[in-house]
């Protein structure tokens, strides 16, 4: 495929030529009227010259001329030739240099005579004006139309449109080798941001994720260009910092486990005459820690790629959210927690029972770890225009509005829950993962009293 460069040059090669040689054939085209204007305007002054000195006498019709009379008639090079006739085709008058030849009877009238191109007696081209007039006559008598021919010689004008041809095709290799030397090089040149544009941008690698694009500096054709890829910049080095933030997160959470487990085996191996079956329901534990993280990540990874599958059913919500809460309402109470399901209306939603149980199941165990004793967590379903919502609030006092802003973040936790080892930081992000699966929505929001709201949100089966 060929460069952008290389095509605008084509382009604008083709262009500027085709509208040189436009120009250049016009202004030909004019120059050669106007020569061809002038001439035809000396063959007319003396055409005018010779019907003006035509007069009636009681003799007959007189020409009062010679071929002396006119300039350029020259007994030994004969250059202009005339001939008069009557109506009949009867010669009244004629140049001596006709000798016996004679001029065309073509002819307009007085006010539009008629100009053509004829051969010269001599055998020379020529060109002639030829036009029917009435000479003067004495008071009282009407004298008869004549038919009048001037012919000249057309060697100057000839050499005249032969100059001008010459110049016209002289200009137009001297404008096309210009034209073929300049239009590239300030294409080039107009083009120089771009290239830099090129240049700065085939330098950032993933080391230089923070380096920005002088977006002021640049043409504003390719101001809004330069914008989007700061854009697109800011938004991979956030990516990048996400996903370092998510190695060292992963790192930290396989570290302890990986830790206790090489130190139960070495307990092992240094004391097996001691081997204790608490030792291996621990190494059991931890094993199966370790699995539920990796599948986890494995189902955030599916989701992330689009690969969950879903498969959506028509399902009283209400009854739903109250049973997947059981379980949750009577661990909440081994904590003095309350769990209240306010205003549960039956509501038919369309989800798929697997995905919707295990984002609740999140919800419900994070909701349950997370709120201090003695206070209430809160379950509201509602319905209206074809959407579903269900809201679990609960209050937060450690949280903050920039906590809240990153709960669905992977393994991101407060510092005080870390080392509790309960959560991987890994159910929320799931959770959404599956909300999204199912074309449904979860958000995180936390109001002015501290409470931290989880809202679901999907369609309806209607």
């Amino acid at each position: 495929m060929n460069s952008i460069r290389r095509q605008l040059t084509r382009r604008l090669l083709r262009t500027t030529l085709a509208l040189l040689a436009f120009g250049l054939a016009a202004l030909l085209v004019a120059a050669g009227y106007a020569v061809l204007h002038q001439f035809d305007l000396a063959l007319r002054t003396k055409a005018l010259a010779i019907s003006t000195v035509t007069v009636v006498t009681p003799t007959g019709v007189q020409v009062q001329f010679t071929d002396r009379f006119l300039h350029d008639f020259d007994d030994d090079k004969p250059r202009d030739f005339f001939q008069v006739w009557r109506r009949d085709g009867t010669t009244v008058a004629r140049s001596e240099s006709l000798g016996k030849a004679d001029l065309r009877q073509e002819f307009g009238n007085f006010e539009k005579p008629k100009y053509m191109l004829c051969k010269l007696p001599n055998g020379r081209p020529g060109r002639m004006i030829g036009y029917v007039f009435r000479p003067r006559a004495p008071r009282g008598e009407t004298a008869e139309d004549l038919i009048l021919a001037v012919a000249t010689d057309r060697e100057d004008l000839d050499e005249t449109l032969g100059l001008l041809l010459a110049l016209a095709a002289g200009s137009a290799v001297l404008l096309a080798g210009a034209t073929l030397w300049v239009v590239p090089r300030v294409l080039a040149r107009g083009l120089a941001p771009l290239a830099t544009l090129g240049e700065q941008a085939a330098r950032i690698d993933a080391g230089s994720l923070a380096t920005r694009f002088p977006v002021d500096e640049l043409p504003p054709e390719l101001q809004p260009i330069a914008g989007r890829l700061n854009a697109l910049l800011a938004r991979l080095e956030e990516s990048f910092a996400r996903e370092r933030r998510f190695s060292a997160d992963l790192a930290h959470e396989l570290r302890t486990p990986l830790a206790e487990l090489r130190s139960l085996v070495e307990n092992a191996l240094k004391w097996p005459e001691a081997r204790d079956p608490a030792m291996d329901r621990e190494t059991l534990a931890i094993s199966t820690q370790m699995e539920a993280l990796v599948t986890q990540m494995l189902a955030l990874a599916r989701g992330e790629q689009g690969k969950l599958s879903s498969r959506p059913e028509s399902i009283e919500l209400a009854a739903f959210v109250f049973a997947v809460g059981q379980p949750f309402v009577t661990r909440a109470a081994q904590r003095d927690v309350r769990v209240e399901f306010t205003q549960m209306p039956v509501t038919q939603a369309l989800a798929d029972p697997v995905l919707l149980r295990s984002i609740l199941a999140n919800l419900f165990d994070n909701a349950v770890d997370y709120t201090p004793t003695r206070h209430t967590i809160t379950v509201e379903l509602s319905a209206a225009a074809g959407r579903v919502k269900v809201v679990m609030s609960n209050p937060a006092d450690t949280l903050t509005p920039e906590d809240a802003m990153r709960l669905f973040d992977r393994f991101w936790r407060k510092e005080e829950a870390r080392s509790g080892g309960q959560h991987t930081g890994l159910g929320l992000a799931l959770a959404r993962s599956f909300a999204e699966a199912m074309s449904w929505s979860l958000t995180a929001a936390l109001d002015e009293s501290g409470r931290v709201a989880f809202t679901l949100t999907g369609p309806t089966t209607v």
